[in-house]
């Protein structure tokens, strides 16, 4: 999963050197969510630096995110109590749709930029990586975040080395390389502004994602018939 930011190239430079090659997948979920061609510029930059190993492919989740969240978006943000809804709502969306590519290609790895250096972002929580590793698994897809524990300043001195593009610097973050979502930046706006994260409570998000993968169980093995099966025969 590929946003072209500074966790997910990372993550998809060390790939490249462990597989022949990568696909980077990039997701777009019709609300807000804008500059995603950003994403197949640093794709190209990719490819200077590591060789032709990539391929990439921008999809659209605006579907099953409309089935998990945004059909009812009210009613959810009361239910729960917090805008993190949207957001791991989103992620979760794009992740079912990881699976589905994942099982049409026959690729058994999957792989993001979670990241504990942004670990005030729901969906990079570990319980939040915990519970969707054990979603993949249910396919027997092998969901791994191989940026999860390497210091950010390592990251970042990395890849100005290789000569990516680094973009304007906010703190330890950088704007204008990867894509943007106008209802995250709200929501994450004191955090970035005034280092005040949004405080997320575990066992509240663990039941959102429980709920919401039986949901994203049945999108998937509607779409891969052999889904369930083919994760069996992985098993073996």
């Amino acid at each position: 999963m590929f946003s072209g930011g500074i966790d997910s190239t990372t993550a998809a430079f060390m790939l490249s050197k462990r597989y022949r090659h990568v696909h980077l997948l990039t997701y777009s979920n019709g609300y807000g969510h804008y500059r995603i061609d950003r994403t197949s510029r640093r794709a190209d930059e990719l490819r200077r630096v590591c060789g032709d190993r990539f391929s990439h492919t921008i999809l659209p989740v605006r579907e099953l995110f409309e089935e998990l969240l945004v059909s009812r978006l009210r009613d959810e943000y009361r239910r729960w109590g917090s805008a993190f809804v949207w957001c791991l709502g989103c992620k979760l969306a794009m992740h079912a749709h990881s699976v589905v590519y994942n099982l049409e290609h026959g690729i058994r790895n999957m792989a993001d930029g979670s990241s504990r250096s942004t670990g005030e972002m729901v969906e990079q929580m570990l319980v939040s990586v915990y519970m969707v590793r054990e979603f993949y698994a249910r396919f027997g897809i092998d969901y791994r975040t191989p940026v999860y524990d390497v210091p950010r300043g390592d990251e970042i001195a990395f890849l100005r080395a290789a000569g990516f593009r680094m973009g304007v610097r906010v703190g330890d973050r950088f704007l204008g390389v990867q894509p943007k979502c106008r209802p995250g930046e709200l929501y994450y706006a004191a955090f970035l502004l005034f280092n005040q994260p949004p405080g997320h409570d575990e066992e509240r998000i663990a039941a959102f994602i429980e709920e919401k993968c039986a949901v994203m169980d049945a999108w998937v093995r509607a779409r891969v018939p052999g889904a369930a099966a083919d994760a069996a025969d992985a098993g073996k």
